[in-house]
Order: C-alpha cells, then sequence, then structure tokens
C-alpha cells in the first residue's frame, strides 16, 4: 500500500508549489496535517500521476470533509472520486474553478463562489503603523493581529499556511469600520508572515468591493487565477 508521503510525492508533479494559483490545493494535497489527510492517486503506465482526489478534516466544517483535486481528464476525476467519497454524503469542494467541468455526474454543487486570487507585491507594501494593534501566535505557529478598543474588534489572521505561501483573513466589526482597523490589522498579519519566509495571498469574492479595496491598500494584487469553493453532495459514478 502506497503511503501518503509517496502519494504526495507522486503528485508533485501535477502542482506547482511556487504559484499563487496552485497555492490553496497545494496546502490540502501536500501539507495538511497527515492524521486528517486522504489521497487517491491515478498512474499511467510509466507511473505517473494523471490525477488525485483529496479528502481532508478540517475546522472549517466538522461534518463535512473538504474535497481538492487535480486530474488531467473527466473520466479520471470520476473514477477517483468514487474512490474517495460516499455516495449521498455531503463535502465542501474547493479547488481549481477549472476543475469543475470534469467533476460531471458525479457531484450536485451548490452555493458556488469563484475566489479571485490575489497575492501581496511586495513592492508595493508599506507597514501601517497603529498603536492599537497587537500581535499574536496561534497554536499552530501562525500570526494574529488584533485592534480591541471601545468594546469592538478587527482581527486578522491566518486560514492556512505552507512553506512558501498563507492565507489571510480580516474581520471587522461593522461598527468598526471606516476606521482603518481593517487596513491595519491585516498590514500586520501580511509583515509577519514576510518576516516568516511566505507570500501572502488574500481570496475574495470579485463583487466583493470593500474587501478588495481592502486588500489593495495592503499591496495585494489580483493573480487572474480562481478558486472554487462550493457544497457539494456526491451522486456516485456517472457511469455506473
Amino acid at each position: 500500500m502506497t503511503s501518503l508521503h509517496e502519494q504526495r510525492t507522486l503528485i508533485g508533479r501535477l502542482l506547482d508549489t511556487k504559484s499563487p494559483a496552485d497555492a490553496p490545493t497545494a496546502y490540502y494535497a501536500l501539507y495538511h496535517d497527515p492524521n486528517r489527510s486522504a489521497l487517491f492517486v491515478r498512474q499511467d503506465a510509466e507511473g505517473r500521476a494523471t490525477g488525485f482526489v483529496g479528502r481532508f478534516q478540517t475546522g472549517i466544517d466538522l461534518f463535512r470533509p473538504v474535497v481538492c483535486m487535480r486530474c488531467l481528464d473527466a473520466e479520471t476525476a470520476a473514477d477517483l472520486l468514487a474512490e474517495a467519497l460516499v455516495v449521498g454524503r455531503p463535502y465542501v469542494f474547493f479547488s481549481s474553478a477549472d476543475q469543475l467541468p470534469l467533476v460531471g455526474g458525479s457531484l450536485q454543487t451548490s452555493h458556488e463562489r469563484i475566489l479571485s486570487i490575489y497575492a501581496l507585491d511586495r513592492a508595493r507594501f508599506t507597514p501601517v503603523i497603529n498603536v492599537l494593534v497587537t500581535t499574536k501566535t496561534a497554536p499552530d505557529g501562525s500570526p494574529r493581529a488584533e485592534i480591541h478598543s471601545g468594546g469592538l474588534q478587527a482581527a486578522a489572521g491566518v486560514n492556512w499556511q505552507s512553506p512558501d505561501f498563507a492565507e489571510i483573513y480580516v474581520h471587522t466589526e461593522a461598527e468598526a469600520r471606516q476606521r482603518g482597523w481593517g487596513r491595519s490589522v491585516a498590514s500586520a498579519c501580511t509583515e509577519r508572515l514576510l518576516a516568516s519566509g511566505r507570500r501572502p495571498l488574500y481570496l475574495v469574492e470579485p463583487d466583493n468591493e470593500a474587501s478588495i479595496r481592502l486588500a489593495e491598500s495592503v499591496g495585494y494584487v489580483d493573480t487572474g487565477a480562481r478558486q472554487l469553493i462550493a457544497d457539494a453532495i456526491y451522486l456516485g459514478h456517472p457511469a455506473k
């Protein structure tokens, strides 16, 4: 039986770990907690990987595993999804947007959200100085920046991090907006990630203008890559 480590080595050829476009999928496929990861891999006659489907337990939803995939054709996708998933069970589908056409009749998806992948342009980044910001380190070692003032809060942290990238999030309470707090905590978190040698990413829906303005004000730029997140139910192999 092939070990998870061996599987991860096999599928490395399908992912560019230095590319922001592949970074979210590569995190789960290559770096997510091994104890909460399961990979299903298809190889050609020469032993080269032609596709994979991964199933991952996360804190996003304790009852719905995250499913990521990178397949070269629909037949491979259908076969691997049949190995990885249980008919009738719900999942969170999280993959490059170009993978959605390959799932065919295997998945019933809803609440689809296309996310733009923004990456920090170091040349556009100037740290924001705000004495209200406090920085912390989360249990997983990732940075977090917070402002607590007058009972209001803004916070920025990390959804996931790999050796090369990290995805930040920003949350500002409604009553605390328009004060520059979101930009301040995003800047502080970004600065910590840069110091760790990682390139920060920011995933956002294209119509979320306020969030995009915040990201661009810190120095993030649209890479043109798109990631899909959707609710999904596995329907079974479409050819069986």
